[in-house]
């Protein structure tokens, strides 16, 4: 794995169209920042310990472990578990007509089935003591059934308050009507593992909520569909997609949550609540680039670098 990211690492470094959004290293005491940041009230004590970043979480330690968010019994296992999905979140798709040829090929390949149903699952303490809970009853528990869009969608008790205000802000767009009209189904909570992988899906936590249109008017919506008809799937332009309309993205994206349309495995009707990640980029370019092997200004040492993009190509 570590060979795999370097080798990512260099090839995207070497693509200036890539550097701007996806060729950004992930600093461990800054994602753990923006975690202490985006949820103060059960994430404390950001130390560097036994040459790691660690926060304190429902009164356990955890290792940032290359982005594993490992507790101290398991902070040494890291070839266990997979990376959680934490890196810049891009201000914009990136264009497939800039992808380089190597690129094309990594995705194709980290899109194989194969591929996704190899890669290991992420450690869940961290997420659980957020959430509250791992197993379905617990979380099935926290859940709560709101009306969004003209819909009825169950989302976690926790973001129940910011689904509402989303939808409370599409509501005052002068399209919004229109919008409404043309969707088919609203998804929210669903217990189920990511499609093609064996890796739980936002969903199972009533974090994540899927729109989809009644037509899609021959355009692309999700990257797994549109590869079992399209060999190069990774490259159908952003126009030949579907795209949720700007003012509902923004909606959504003010409250913390992002947009799949931005992966470059695309999933365009999804949205997941994940305020860490608008954080963690914030407190990033509020850091000057320097040498990855040097300290960047304001005394925040970048330590225990961990290149995005795999977890943004495996998602």
């Amino acid at each position: 794995m570590h060979r795999i990211c370097a080798a990512l690492l260099l090839l995207l470094l070497s693509v200036p169209a890539f550097t701007q959004n996806f060729g950004r290293t992930a600093n461990g005491e800054l994602a753990l920042y923006a975690l202490q940041k985006c949820f103060p009230d059960k994430a404390s004590a950001v130390s560097f310990i036994e040459n790691d970043w660690t926060i304190t979480a429902g009164g356990e330690t955890f290792f940032w472990a290359g982005g594993r968010l490992l507790p101290g019994n398991e902070k040494d296992n890291i070839d266990s578990y997979a990376p959680h999905f934490f890196g810049v979140y891009p201000e914009k798709p990136l264009l497939p007509s800039t992808y380089p040829p190597q690129y094309i090929e990594i995705l194709r390949s980290r899109g194989s089935n194969e591929s996704r149903l190899d890669r290991k699952d992420n450690h869940r303490a961290f997420q659980s003591i957020l959430y509250g809970g791992l197993e379905r009853r617990e979380i099935e528990a926290l859940l709560v059934r709101i009306d969004f869009l003209g819909e009825k969608v169950s989302v976690h008790r926790n973001i129940a308050g910011a689904v509402k205000r989303i939808d409370e802000e599409i509501r005052k767009w002068d399209g919004a009507k229109t919008f409404i009209a043309s969707i088919k189904s609203i998804g929210g909570y669903n217990w189920r593992e990511i499609a093609g992988t064996q890796r739980m899906s936002y969903h199972s936590w009533g974090l994540a909520i899927d729109i989809q249109p009644k037509r899609l008017g021959g355009k692309a919506i999700y990257w797994q569909w549109e590869r079992a008809r399209t060999h190069d799937w990774m490259l159908v332009p952003l126009e030949s997609r579907w795209n949720p309309p700007d003012p509902v993205i923004k909606a959504f994206e003010q409250e913390g949550f992002i947009w799949g349309g931005k992966w470059p495995l695309y999933d365009n009707m999804h949205f997941e609540y994940r305020p860490e990640l608008h954080e963690f980029t914030r407190l990033l370019a509020a850091v000057p680039d320097k040498d990855p092997a040097g300290d960047a200004a304001n005394g925040i040492p970048r330590q225990d670098l961990h290149h995005i993009a795999p977890d943004f190509l495996l998602k």
